[in-house]
């Protein structure tokens, strides 16, 4: 497990640039750096020992994936959640991860059956009332995560951990799950592990779309749309 990205490392990060963009979507990811929270060019460059040149490569790089807002001559920032744009990431997300599941749980080794159900096992015995927690999140993206890997798409990884990993571990600190949903995760799993067992690869997607369907994306629509009536920032 990277110590910095809280997920399993799968591209290394060498350069300065990359350990500022590592370190401060860390800090964002975590819920550690807030919303609007102002980002200092000059602090950094203090901290890392570099000219500005690295420092706003990194911020770029976090501005595209959504994760500050740069407005030239006036301020860098950490950006709101988008909630339509984090649904739509969940969507591309569960279809990516179904996909994976299908193309690949029969060609798995007993190892890779193995390894997944230990994961799985390991989650069934957390509280799952706190899905939303950074330890959480961690926990079901490193579930994903192996189920991508296991499939070998090397483009399909790049874009799980370039681009979707941040999202998908976005938390908001102290937020408890309703019930009803630990629940139905809960059920999902147990569904999930079965799944693995048989190397039903459809089984495994008719598990993982429904449960992003149903925690995750719906949620955030409704969120994002009752945000929009009222006048907010959705």
């Amino acid at each position: 497990m990277d110590e910095n990205s809280g997920h399993p490392p799968i591209r290394p990060r060498q350069l300065i640039r990359d350990q500022v963009f590592a370190t401060i979507a860390e800090e964002i990811v975590s819920g550690r750096m807030r919303a609007y929270e102002e980002i200092r060019d000059q602090d950094l460059q203090a901290e890392y020992g570099v000219s500005r040149t690295p420092i706003r490569e990194a911020l770029n790089r976090l501005a595209d994936l959504g994760l500050v807002e740069v407005r030239t001559n006036r301020f860098t920032r950490v950006a709101p959640v988008d909630l339509n744009s984090q649904a739509d990431r969940a969507e591309a997300a569960a279809a990516m991860i179904g996909y994976c599941a299908m193309a690949s749980v029969s060609e798995y080794s007993d190892a890779q059956i193995a390894s997944l159900q230990r994961r799985i096992d390991a989650m069934l015995e957390t509280d799952l009332a706190w899905a939303a927690t950074r330890e959480g999140l961690q926990h079901w993206y490193a579930l994903w995560a192996e189920i991508v890997m296991n499939a070998g798409n090397r483009t399909m990884i790049d874009i799980l951990d370039g681009q979707l990993a941040p999202h998908l571990t976005r938390t908001v600190p102290g937020e408890r799950v309703p019930e009803a949903f630990a629940v139905h995760m809960r059920t999902a799993l147990e569904q999930l592990r079965e799944a693995v067992a048989r190397r039903d690869g459809r089984g495994m997607r008719d598990v993982i779309e429904p449960l992003f369907a149903h925690v995750t994306i719906a949620p955030l629509r409704e969120a994002a749309a009752a945000a929009a009536a009222s006048g907010g920032q959705a």
